[in-house]
């Protein structure tokens, strides 16, 4: 006959191994995301002052509060309540989507030697950045309307001096209410948020060094 201690141990050991059993049965399963590239169609080329072409300017990755630093493709249902839409993600996080578009737009205008991101180890003549203050779905009036803003910084790299600064709104209502048509609505605001940045850099004077 099996010792009693030996028995209860058993009996201890299967209740414990149902239980867990029981909770693995009901875990909630993983999301299964759908990720999405942001659209971009290619800008004409910007007539700029000749003293562009001989600069170097560095794009960097802008400054963003969490929700918007991240993937998430965020959206406001109704007043200050911020959500986001489930299921989806952009294939990087916003301020990233951003910055890889603005460096994109400024190679098609063609008014610098080159345009580098922050991640590159190049020396760069100017600097590019600021504040994504919003990169969003906002509904007004019960409409589906894509909103961004951009708070632009040019700076010397080489002395930090801060050279000029502006803020940058682009807004398009979304076609439908479907994601594709979420995503579809963001690329042609950041098309037109790039080509606003394009021709306020080409409007700029250039000198040596500075911006």
């Amino acid at each position: 006959m099996m010792p009693t201690v030996v028995r209860r141990f058993l009996q201890v050991s299967l209740v414990g191994l149902a239980a867990l059993s029981a909770a693995c049965s009901v875990l909630p399963q993983a999301e299964s995301l759908t990720y999405y590239q942001l659209p971009a169609t290619a800008l004409k080329a910007q007539s700029a002052p000749a003293s562009h072409r001989s600069l170097i300017i560095q794009v960097n990755r802008p400054h963003a509060e969490r929700l918007l630093a991240s993937s998430r493709i965020t959206v406001l249902p109704q007043g200050n309540e911020l959500s986001a839409y489930k299921g989806v993600r952009w294939g990087d996080d916003a301020p990233a989507l951003l910055r890889n578009r603005l460096a994109d737009g400024l190679r098609d205008a063609a008014q610098f030697r080159a345009v580098v991101l922050d991640s590159e180890s190049v020396i760069a003549d100017v600097e590019l950045g600021g504040t994504l203050g919003a990169f969003q779905v906002e509904y007004v009036q019960g409409v589906p309307r894509v909103r961004i803003q951009f708070d632009a910084l040019v700076r010397d790299q080489r002395s930090g001096q801060l050279i000029q600064t502006r803020r940058f709104v682009a807004q398009q209502e979304v076609d439908g209410t479907a994601v594709p048509q979420v995503v579809e609505a963001f690329g042609q605001a950041t098309d037109a948020l790039s080509l606003q940045v394009s021709q306020w850099l080409a409007s700029l004077t250039v000198q040596a060094n500075t911006l």
